[in-house]
């Protein structure tokens, strides 16, 4: 059967600042004000459907052979049946049919549920996802008359739909489509909110459950409808441009005012010189150690290559110039050849693989996140436009996006997990040592067996263990594996990085019938792991009460922040908002997440509230004015976190490969994790970790 379960989602925290959402138009009066709505946007919003439709066969083209033709008949549709009759004597689908209902004629409220904000739901998302909406309607309405695939009590008259069967064909699901389309849509506007993101596809994938418990879908007809969504979905972004910025700074602005950064292409081609802002200074880097006082700011991390997983990355962006080099990809960079982005090994888009162009498909105008840590790790100075160095301004840097793989799900630690070991192992200029950015949700305790003592029957559960945990620990033993420890300031590391997270892995792998089992998954999938690796993962580590990760190269970094804002040389302890724990290994320099919502004091005194960033033009970034290209040490937001102090300790990290593979000493990842901690050993808590990294331990 299926692996269809109901689960209770606990909402993750965005690992960097959260803007007080201040919103600028009406608002929305429930249900009946949403009708409204839609009838007042028919005649308004003709322009946007106009262009859609002009537009539907360059995007139907883009998809190619996105959806495959469906089975008609044989043992897999035999197979699609047989669940939906399990289904429809399943107590669950009692428990679905209100929603059900519900969700016949509208799912917008759905994912408007999601967040909460006292003035509701600002028009202009409304606005948008009611276009999403319409636009998956159009793509599957065109599937469905290419394909003409019977719906499933046609082919066996013992399902008996619980709702009315709509009278058109059945591949592909478009409630599937457009439920698909409208977390793409929130994933791109609430870029700033992973925990919103994260529950978004976990509604577009109940919505597309719901179709088969009612009896009128196949799985394979939400497969699909989630497959043309994520297909299209770039293209879409493109033309409802203009919606799509109204809604992110409706949603994450303080600043009212429209947004001047509309249409697309190289950001330095979009960019307008904004008003000047008090001289930048990179405190956070000056107390690692990197300064030009120092003779060392413009200098590190030649030769090494640094992977980051994390949201989108605007590569066009000039932190990542360096004259006629590039810190990612010159030649992606400038074009937007689809084929040419499909075939490099410089970026991997776990999200947006099809897209008609890569560098739109790659960057978002709604999160910032991707390519502030980016340049915190890799970024030189352009003058005017971004004047901050990176950690290690000489290495070289592989985006990895995976801002839509947040959601608890088995698919989405599994592309992540088959990423992360491309990243290391399957790629031409594999990377000396990865950063795993983004907060994702801790796996489902269910998910996975937790005692292979007995027989396991891997049919009722999604795989035998972890795959992202897995990858991780796997790469770990050949590069470092940098994980941020979290925000929420509990004594619990985020997912992950707690050593709880590794405890079903390694119980899988130390178990004969498991560890077969982890061999013959891999098998089917893209997770190029060899056998030797998997041997080393079985004997890694573990080893002390204290420091979990001893023994494998897994780092896991938390937040030191200033005793004095006012103050950058004043003592460095650890951030109230920074989780902490058995398995932390030391803290870098960061500030300002412990409270989202205060601001700063009006006196007119410079403050080191924040760590200076590079940033995305428009209401998506960190910047207080929308056309600045950096985010300021000083002000009411700006990027923080363990976001930042990790990705510092990469660039620290990249550094250190640097100069000991100079010296002929060994980088795998056990090598460089114990190398920092004899450096700064050997005094232990789990406040702090092994202490404050800086340059010295290089």
């Amino acid at each position: 059967m299926t692996k269809t379960k109901t689960k209770t989602k606990t909402k993750t925290k965005t690992k960097t600042k959260t803007k007080t959402k201040t919103k600028t138009k009406a608002q929305s009066g429930g249900d009946s004000g949403l009708i409204g709505i839609y009838l007042a946007w028919m005649v308004r919003d003709q322009k946007h459907v106009q262009h859609l439709h002009k537009n539907l066969d360059k995007i139907i083209a883009t998809l190619g052979d996105i959806p495959p033709p469906p089975a008609y008949d044989g043992d897999e549709v035999r197979r699609e049946l047989d669940v939906l009759l399990e289904m429809q004597i399943d107590d669950e689908r009692r428990l679905r049919q209100p929603e059900i209902e519900a969700e016949i004629d509208d799912i917008i409220p759905n994912y408007l549920d999601i967040f909460s904000d006292a003035s509701g739901a600002p028009l202009s998302l409304i606005r948008l996802l009611v276009l999403l909406q319409d636009a998956g309607l159009a793509l599957a309405s065109f599937y469905k008359a290419k394909f003409d695939r019977p719906r499933p009590h046609v082919m066996d008259h013992g399902i008996n739909p619980s709702i009315t069967v709509p009278n058109h064909s059945a591949y592909p699901s478009g409630h599937a489509t457009q439920a698909a389309l409208l977390a793409h849509g929130m994933a791109e506007v609430f870029a700033h909110n992973p925990g919103v993101v994260a529950e978004a596809f976990d509604v577009a994938d109940r919505i597309s459950e719901n179709r088969e418990w009612a009896g009128v879908h196949y799985a394979s007809d939400g497969a699909a409808g989630k497959a043309i969504a994520r297909a299209a979905f770039t293209d879409l972004r493109e033309i409802y441009d203009e919606l799509f910025v109204d809604a992110i700074r409706d949603v994450q602005s303080y600043d009212p005012r429209p947004s001047p950064f509309l249409g697309k292409g190289p950001t330095m081609k979009r960019w307008k010189e904004p008003k000047p802002l008090p001289a930048l200074d990179q405190w956070s880097l000056e107390r690692m150690g990197i300064s030009a006082t120092n003779g060392n700011i413009d200098k590190g991390g030649k030769g090494v290559t640094v992977g980051l997983i994390d949201g989108a990355v605007d590569i066009t962006h000039p932190t990542f110039l360096r004259g006629s080099d590039h810190a990612i990809s010159t030649q992606l960079a400038g074009t937007t050849d689809p084929a040419v982005w499909r075939a490099s090994e410089a970026v991997i888009n776990t999200d947006y693989p099809v897209a008609t162009d890569g560098r739109e498909a790659f960057t978002s105008k709604g999160g910032g996140h991707g390519t502030a840590m980016g340049g915190l790790i890799v970024g030189t100075p352009e003058p005017k436009a971004c004047e901050l160095w990176g950690a290690a301004p000489e290495a070289k840097l592989i985006p990895v996006r995976v801002a839509t793989k947040l959601a608890d799900t088995h698919e989405n630690r599994l592309d992540v997990a088959a990423a992360l070991l491309k990243t290391v192992f399957g790629v031409s200029q594999p990377a000396d040592l990865v950063l795993v950015g983004p907060p994702f949700v801790r796996p489902w305790p269910e998910s996975y067996p937790d005692d292979w003592s007995g027989a396991v029957n891997l049919n009722d559960y999604f795989g035998p263990c972890d795959p992202l945990a897995l990858a991780i620990l796997v790469a770990s033993l050949k590069v470092p594996v940098v994980i941020p420890s979290g925000n929420d300031g509990t004594s619990a590391i985020s997912y992950p990085g707690d050593p709880s997270d590794f405890e079903l892995v390694r119980a899988t792998l130390a178990d004969g019938d498991g560890r077969k089992a982890v061999s013959e998954a891999i098998a089917g999938t893209e997770l190029a792991v060899a056998e030797a690796w998997l041997d080393q993962a079985t004997a890694a580590g573990f080893t002390s009460a204290d420091d979990p990760f001893a023994g494998t190269g897994i780092i896991v970094v938390g937040s030191a922040n200033l005793k004095d804002p006012l103050d950058k040389s004043s003592d460095l302890g650890p951030a109230k908002y920074s989780q902490h724990g058995p398995g932390l290994c030391f803290l870098c320099p960061s500030d300002r997440d412990e409270n989202p919502m205060e601001k700063p004091p009006e006196d007119d005194k410079e403050r080191y509230n924040y760590v200076p960033a590079p940033d995305i033009l428009g209401h998506g970034g960190y910047s207080e004015q929308p056309g600045h290209l950096t985010s300021h040490h000083s002000g009411e937001y700006g990027f923080g976190g363990t976001s930042a102090a990790s990705a510092q300790a990469a660039g620290v990290i990249a550094r250190m490969v640097e100069k000991r593979r100079a010296g002929g000493h060994p980088v795998d990842g056990p090598a460089i994790r114990q190398a920092i901690v004899d450096a700064l050993g050997p005094d232990y808590t789990p406040d702090g970790g092994y202490g404050l990294l800086t340059v010295s331990v290089v």
